[in-house]
């Protein structure tokens, strides 16, 4: 009955977490990239391989995803609902533009227009941008050919800012320095999620010792303390059995990052290598021993700590589980914190999840001992009390 209850518990508090990031990533306009058609009509190969090099800059595919087809199914599909908008291109009109007449395309979105077909719309408007003040250097630089004569022919002249603007349209990146800066305080996304995840099987581990401060385990310390052996010797064995059985669950999911990221980077998949290469910085993380132990300590100090609260009742690790699951949510171990209301970003960041997890990442040795030690006495002191 009282596994029964727990997995309820569980499934309650996962569908909730799961909820509410949905919630949230719905209320801050996150969504998947909108889906655009575009027509060229006739032969169009030079717009069909500009098309395709837009295809695959990152900050396109992140907002949309093109689609060649007709203009016929390219407007059936806006209005049926299969593209977000559609771009229909007349014929030749790369060359046009690269000519100076520049054919108008047209665009047909919704009259209700998403947050991603939004996100297009700035897109759009910023390429728009881009291609006018591309088109201005050309054009005045044109003018100054036919008023003051150039050695270079205009043609040529035209093809070599045209070359400079792309070059520096594409290699924009060339003019910044590249520094890290990320709102879950972690080199990328992967080894957040591999450490949260880490934490989350730790600490539902945890949830299991309660037979070491059953009613069975009561008597036998009677007997103990009879016998000369006081309740601070009987603490330090309960911990050492948690932090072995702690090592041993770590070192296994450990194993399991380490094989699964050697399995994705030998794929030829290049989302799943990149992913590998993620898992393997995660595992560095993981491997990091001088700052795993001492975190450790301090989850096993705070688990013998309520479980000496609690004493001997039937229901401590589904209590005990309850208090770990909302350190880790509002400690931005499942949603991370900067999605959370400020309020409750401010609140969990002093939680011992959210410490254990930023040690783990950064190594924290003198507050996560005190931490351990601190717990471990509070523990002893009301086992001092119940005994």
């Amino acid at each position: 009955m009282s596994g029964m209850v727990t997995l309820i518990i569980i499934s309650a508090i996962t569908l909730g977490s799961a909820a509410a990031l949905y919630t949230l990533l719905q209320s801050l306009g996150i969504s998947e990239p909108v889906k655009i058609a575009v027509a060229t009509p006739g032969d169009g190969s030079m717009s069909k391989m500009a098309l395709r090099l837009l295809q695959g800059m990152d900050s396109i595919k992140v907002v949309c995803e093109f689609e060649l087809t007709d203009e016929e199914e390219a407007r059936e599909g806006v209005y049926t609902g299969k593209y977000g908008a559609a771009i229909v291109l007349p014929e030749n009109f790369y060359e046009g533009v690269n000519t100076g007449v520049n054919p108008p395309a047209l665009i047909l979105v919704p009259e209700d227009m998403t947050g991603s077909l939004k996100n297009f719309g700035d897109l759009l408007e910023a390429s728009v941008s881009l291609v006018d003040t591309v088109e201005g250097g050309i054009y005045a630089v044109t003018d100054a050919y036919y008023v003051y004569g150039m050695t270079v022919s205009k043609t040529d002249m035209e093809n070599y800012l045209t070359n400079i603007s792309f070059d520096t349209l594409l290699n924009r990146t060339k003019f910044f320095d590249e520094e890290l800066e990320t709102s879950l305080d972690v080199d990328n996304l992967i080894s957040y999620a591999v450490v949260s995840a880490c934490l989350l099987i730790l600490m539902v581990t945890c949830t299991g010792f309660a037979y070491l401060y059953s009613k069975r385990t009561r008597a036998v310390e009677y007997l103990l303390k009879r016998n000369g052996i006081g309740p601070v010797k009987k603490g330090f064995v309960r911990l050492f059995a948690m932090m072995l059985q702690l090592m041993v669950i770590y070192l296994f999911f450990t194993l399991i990052v380490y094989i699964a990221s050697r399995f994705m980077v030998a794929s030829d998949n290049e989302a799943i290598v990149l992913t590998g290469k993620s898992l393997k910085d995660a595992l560095d993380v993981l491997t990091s021993f001088g700052n795993i132990i001492p975190v450790l300590l301090a989850m096993c100090g705070f688990t013998h700590f309520v479980y000496s609260l609690l004493g001997s009742r039937e229901d401590s690790g589904l209590i005990l589980l309850i208090v770990f699951m909302i350190m880790l949510i509002v400690g931005g171990c499942i949603v991370p914190s900067v999605f959370l209301p400020d309020s409750i970003e401010s609140l969990g960041a002093y939680l011992p999840a959210a410490l254990w997890r930023n040690d783990i990442f950064t190594g924290g040795l003198a507050r996560e001992l005190i931490m351990g030690v601190l717990f471990f006495a509070g523990g002893e002191a009301v086992t001092c009390l119940y005994t």
